[in-house]
């Protein structure tokens, strides 16, 4: 086979970049930098702003407000709100993409209690001319602009991930490919129909499903888009308060859900804010209706592909103006109907940098306010550096930039796995502490793993094995598990990646088992839900590039993990006395859990050293017995 692109990951300006660049070349951009990224009560927060040098701008002034109104200022004079100033620092940041230069400013918004959402507008002005005004933000090349400017906000408070979701194993299911009830027709396949066609998953296909999706080990199910849609994948919503028809009822919702908890599951559902669909009620007024009262959700003008904005072009999803007030309380209404109304655990929400951190925020404090439990996690399919721009505006985020990094060295094969591993160190760090992370191998938008590796399933299990001993929590794209891979390549939208379910003599039993094993692995040694994580040295045979180990550990435990990204059989010795450096005794060996958990190696341990060998391609994860 070619090699493939692994096109979901491919460079492009990233919805920063592109706002950053456009803001700045206007004149003044904030971009909703702050200091701490997810203030906490009694914090004072520093915001960053960045004036262009060529601009004419010698006074910069903060207007916000604590009370949860629109704050509202100009040329340093606050008609709502408290007006603070920015200084000047001795920091610049250039723009290589246009040429840019622009200098930092800094103002300090003192600390606030617990619960206080913190609204504010940024406005620039020269002192010598009174026509020069600048509005902070005034320019978006991704969404809809603001005129005076974005208003920003952030919220001081102690939210976090709820602790289930540590403790979770994901199954991801793309709900048209799935499963239909055994009396329903069944599932479509790819040649009867096209690739973005509908095939006929069901609600109650999943339903039927649970033993088996139990049986692998799973405690949380992420359930596409539900909405009603014109489309086969739902992220463009007809309607936000009801199931899509051909997936089934409300009623049948409630009921998966709750047989769902009844097994110990909770369920996550998909979650659109960026648009709609051309036929939801809303875009349809607005359209026939310029004095609809929904005009103003929507973007409509002639300079515009089909005279209004939509994501990414696609006239079939319209895109909602998520800074009006009226979209917001929409929005924050429906998740909460989804929370309330159906049950649902917890909310993934697609496609995080089209709207405003301002409206996130928003966001946030509705869900938390209302479900403290329930959890909210982004798409941000963005560098790590502006990822974390998102603490304390959802839980968590996917973890793309290792997700890019995993496939380049296990299914691509264009990283070491010591490269891997250095980059996980680093990437580590970058991480905000409130902020938790999901670790995907592959999903419903880009290639599935199998297929970037060629077929070669041993690549895949050595991928899995890495994923699910990492701290963070492991998502599996339904079919994966099972060595689904798709029929052809894709370079825009990968529908092929949306194959449907195989089932029966179809699935790769061995690849189920090896899947089972992990995530139980996983279940029962809680020092791989919550432990730290250190790389180790290790000296092997074969090309030391491609083996390595890390440990998992905490006050208590600690496992051993050592993988073999080489072509051949590997073995390894690893120095185990004082990689803890806690005084913790040595055991006498450890026991092989994965490669042969029928036999449970013993590995003894030799004047601080284990030995082990280890098949091309392969982990092994290693455990004291108490």
């Amino acid at each position: 086979m070619t090699q493939v692109v692994d096109f979901f990951f491919s460079p492009y300006a990233s919805a920063h970049t592109r706002r950053f660049k456009a803001a700045v070349e206007d004149g003044l951009a904030h971009l909703s930098q702050i200091q701490p990224l997810d203030p906490r009560p009694g914090q004072d927060v520093t915001l960053s702003l960045f004036v262009n040098v060529d601009r004419p701008i010698e006074r910069v002034a903060i207007y916000y407000t604590t009370d949860g109104s629109e704050p509202v200022g100009e040329r340093g004079s606050a008609e709502r709100g408290t007006v603070i100033f920015a200084e000047p620092t001795d920091r610049q940041q250039y723009n290589a993409d246009c040429g840019q230069i622009a200098r930092i400013w800094q103002a300090v918004i003192p600390a606030q209690e617990d619960g206080i959402l913190v609204r504010y507008r940024a406005d620039g002005w020269s002192l010598s001319d009174p026509c020069l005004h600048w509005y902070a933000d005034r320019v978006d090349p991704v969404t809809m602009p603001q005129k005076k400017g974005r208003c920003f906000a952030y919220h001081v408070d102690r939210w976090e991930a709820p602790a289930w979701w540590h403790e979770a194993v994901v199954y991801q299911i793309f709900v048209d490919r799935f499963s239909a009830a055994h009396d329903e027709p069944p599932l479509h396949s790819e040649e009867t129909r096209g690739i973005t066609d509908f095939f006929g998953g069901t609600l109650r296909g999943i339903l039927e499903k649970l033993d088996y999706i139990q049986a692998l080990g799973v405690n949380c199910l992420w359930l596409s888009p539900l909405f009603e849609s014109p489309t086969h994948h739902g992220y463009n919503p007809s309607d936000y308060h009801h199931v899509a028809r051909r997936y089934g009822t409300d009623e049948m919702l409630r009921r998966l859900i709750q047989e769902a908890h009844q097994r110990g599951m909770r369920v996550l559902l998909d979650f659109v804010a960026n648009h709609t669909s051309d036929e939801h009620f809303a875009f349809v007024d607005a359209l026939s209706n310029p004095d609809s009262s929904y005009a103003s959700w929507y973007d409509f003008t002639d300079e515009l592909p089909h005279a209004y904005r939509s994501y990414a072009m696609v006239q079939s999803m319209p895109e909602l103006s998520t800074d009006e007030p009226g979209v917001r309380e929409y929005l924050n209404g429906a998740a909460l109907y989804w929370l309330e109304h159906y049950g649902a655990d917890g909310l993934r929400l697609d496609y995080v940098p089209g709207p405003s951190h301002a409206f996130w925020t928003s966001f946030q404090q509705a869900v938390k306010t209302a479900h403290p439990d329930a959890l909210t996690i982004g798409e941000i399919t963005s560098p790590m550096s502006e990822i974390v721009d998102y603490a304390g505006r959802m839980d968590g985020f996917m973890d793309f930039p290792l997700s890019a990094m995993l496939r380049r060295t296990f299914a691509l094969r264009e990283h070491t796995l010591q490269e891997l591993l250095s980059f996980l160190d680093a990437h580590s760090q970058q991480i905000p502490p409130s902020m938790s992370k999901a670790v995907v191998v592959d999903n419903h938008d880009m290639h599935r793993f199998l297929w970037l590796a060629d077929g070669q399933r041993d690549r895949l299990k050595l991928a899995t094995a890495f994923q699910m001993t990492l701290e963070g929590t492991p998502i599996i794209y339904y079919g994966t598990e099972v060595g689904l891979s798709q029929s052809d390549d894709a370079h825009k939208e990968n529908a092929y990646c949306r194959a449907p379910m195989i089932w029966g003599e179809q699935q790769d039993y061995d690849m189920l088992a090896y899947y089972r094993r992990l995530v139980a692995l996983r279940h029962q040694y809680r020092v791989l839900q919550n432990g730290k994580r250190r790389k180790i040295v290790v000296e092997s045979d074969v090309d030391s590039a491609q083996v390595g180990a890390y440990i998992r550990y905490n006050n208590e435990d600690y496992v051993l993990v050592v993988l073999n990204n080489s072509e051949q059989t590997a073995h390894v010795s690893v120095q185990l006395d004082n990689v803890l450096n806690d005084g913790r005794p040595l055991p006498a060996h450890l026991c092989a859990m994965l490669a042969r958990p029928e036999m449970e190696a013993v590995l003894p341990i030799h004047a601080g050293r284990l030995e082990i060998s280890l098949p091309p391609l392969s982990a092994e994860i290693c455990v004291s017995q108490k």
